[in-house]
C-alpha cells in the first residue's frame, strides 16, 4: 500500500521527504521514516509548550506585582 500523499503533505512533510518515502519499497522502511519524522513534530511541540510554559509564567509574574 502505498502511502496517502496528500496526508503526508498535510502533515507537514515537505516534498522532498514525501518522495523518499513514496520511492521505497520496503514498508518497514517507510514506517521508520515517518515515525522519524514524527518523533522530530513531538520534540517540536515540547519545545513550544517549554515556551508557552516560559510565557505564564511572566504573566503570573507581572499579575502578581
Amino acid at each position: 500500500m502505498q502511502p496517502d500523499i496528500h496526508a503526508l503533505f498535510k502533515a507537514g512533510i515537505s516534498k522532498q521527504q514525501i518522495e523518499e518515502i513514496v520511492r521505497c519499497d520496503d514498508k518497514e522502511v517507510q514506517i521508520r521514516m515517518l515515525r522519524k519524522y514524527r518523533y522530530k513534530l513531538l520534540d517540536e511541540i515540547h519545545q513550544k509548550q517549554q515556551s508557552l510554559d516560559e510565557i505564564d509564567y511572566m504573566v503570573s509574574k507581572l499579575k502578581a506585582q
